[in-house]
Order: C-alpha cells, then structure tokens, then sequence
C-alpha cells in the first residue's frame, strides 16, 4: 500500500511539473469569455503550458470548487507548473507588463502613433492611424498606462473617454462661450501650438476668433504640420502657395479638422479669450510674444524680433 501511495504521489508530483517542450520566450494564451473550462484545459495542453489537460481540470476542480477560470490575456515567461497556472486562471492573475507612455499636448495622431509603436512592442501603427484620424483633437494628451498586449481600438477608446472625462470640467465656460464644440476644439488645437503660455494663449485665441469674426484669413503655420510635417522654419513659398482647406493663407475660416490635441489649458484659453486691440502677433528670437495692432506695426517686430 505505501508502495502504491508513493507511486501516486510521484505521479502526481510528474505530471504537475511544466511540460519539457514549454515555449520559449513569452508566450501569451487568451481565454476568451463564457469558455469553459475544459476548453481551457485543452487549449494550454495544446500551447505546452500544462503537461495534462485532465489534471488541470482536476486541480481547478479542488482549488476553485465551481469549475471557472477566468476570462483573459495571461503571459508565461518561464515554465510554471500546473498548479501554478491553475491558481492564476482561477483568480486572473494575467501578469501582463503594463508600459507607460506620455502623450504631449499639442500631438497629433500620426506622432500618436510613432510614440506607441516606439514604446509598446508589435503595437498595430496602421490600424491606430485609421481609428484616431477620425477623432483628430479628441485624444486626450496625457499619461497613460497600458498592457503590453494594448489594441489600436482600445487605445483610442480609451484617449478619447478621458478627454469627454476631461472636458466634463470645464463644460460650463464651453456652453458660455456659445460656439460650436468642433469650432472651438479645432481653435484649442491651433492655440496650443502657437504659445505656451495662459496669458498669450488667451491673446492669441482673442486675435484668432476676432479674425475669424471679421472674414480676414488666420495666416497661422501650425496646421502646415498637420499637413506636411514641416515646422515654421522648415516651410517654403511653394510650401505656403498649396491649395488645400489647411492652408490658412489661402482660406479663411478654421482648418477642417483639428491638428493636433490640446490639452485643458489651451481649450481653457479658447474659451476664455482676451480681447485686445491687437490683429498680429510673433514669437520672437528671445521667447517672448510680441503684438501689434498694424500690418506696419507686425513687419517692425518681424524686423526686430526675428
């Protein structure tokens, strides 16, 4: 009888361990919802998680007592053993990396997706592009967390249920300031390229709205950018003569779209505009704002300041 119990045991104890041909590398296995848990079994049997999908089965059985693992991504980065991986599906223990990536305000979502692809390996660029070009300014910029095993779609999901979070706070001087939300997005994501500051923010947004009031063209590089991914420095006359809705040279009224996504400052400023006397405005050599109410008075600073 003691014979036959240690030979229990070594069994046991054999067929508990990781199987000998367990992957190399980190290997993920989903288990999709309402799966059961027989299907579990076999699936890690099949991807060399388990050595025996019966024993599995049994030892969740025992543990759990209600026959569930649950639903989800689980990482295997070494060899576990069965009662190892049994313990982490009954209470979802997926073990996945979480990656922190910071979106800046002011990006757009071609940069959007340059960041993610460089900080979350095997992240899908081109499916991200095809989601987030709809939502162009509506992708809160801020500090996110995510799985390594992050979708494109839950990304962007995600960005834009924290802006419709963020907005939220400022929704009474949205509703008071009586334009069109798109309008005013769109404005945001052209002031937060243009200054750094609250106060020239506010400025420049009185400038800009006031422009807009009076039919006169916003003659800003920001959504060249967003066009062409060229900086103001980096534009040309060719450059500044195409003929497209972004080129607010040559067409007046706001870009299509926004170019990029402001952060609550910039929206904030938007909304809250100063009202000056002011039509023109440069960022000069020494970091500093410079206004005039004149075309005549505009060329002077660009003399002077740039």
């Amino acid at each position: 009888m003691a014979a036959l119990i240690i030979l229990v045991v070594g069994i046991f104890y054999y067929e508990i361990q990781p199987p000998a041909d367990f992957p190399a590398g980190q290997t993920i296995v989903t288990i999709e919802k309402n799966t059961y848990l027989s299907q579990a079994a076999e699936q890690l049997a099949t991807q060399h998680i388990v050595k025996s999908a019966f024993l599995f089965k049994v030892l969740v059985v025992v543990m759990e007592r209600h026959r569930q693992v649950k639903a989800g991504d689980y990482v295997f980065s070494q060899p576990q053993s069965a009662v190892r991986v049994a313990y982490r599906l009954i209470t979802g223990q997926g073990d996945l990396p979480i990656i922190k990536v910071t979106i800046p305000e002011g990006t757009n979502s071609r940069d959007m997706a340059t960041i993610l692809a460089k900080n979350i390996p095997g992240f899908d660029r081109q499916q991200f592009l095809v989601l987030a070009k709809p939502e162009e300014g509506y992708l809160f910029p801020d500090t996110y967390f995510f799985y390594s095993n992050v979708t494109a779609e839950q990304v962007v999901n995600q960005m834009r249920a924290t802006f419709d979070s963020k907005i939220k706070t400022i929704q009474n001087d949205l509703h008071a300031f009586s334009r069109p939300s798109a309008d005013i997005i769109t404005m945001a994501s052209i002031v937060e390229r243009e200054a750094t500051s609250t106060a020239d923010r506010e400025i420049i947004a009185g400038i800009l709205w006031k422009r807009i009031d009076e039919g006169m063209a916003l003659q800003v590089d920001p959504p060249f950018y967003y066009l062409l991914g060229k900086n103001s420095e980096q534009l040309t006359i060719q450059d500044l003569a195409v003929d497209s809705p972004y080129n607010l040279y040559k067409h007046t009224g706001l870009p299509p779209t926004a170019i990029d996504s402001p952060g609550l400052d910039a929206i904030e400023a938007t909304v809250n505009p100063v009202a000056t006397r002011y039509y023109f405005y440069l960022s000069g050599r020494d970091g500093v704002m410079h206004y005039a109410a004149t075309l005549d008075g505009h060329m002077a600073n660009k003399a002077k300041y740039l």
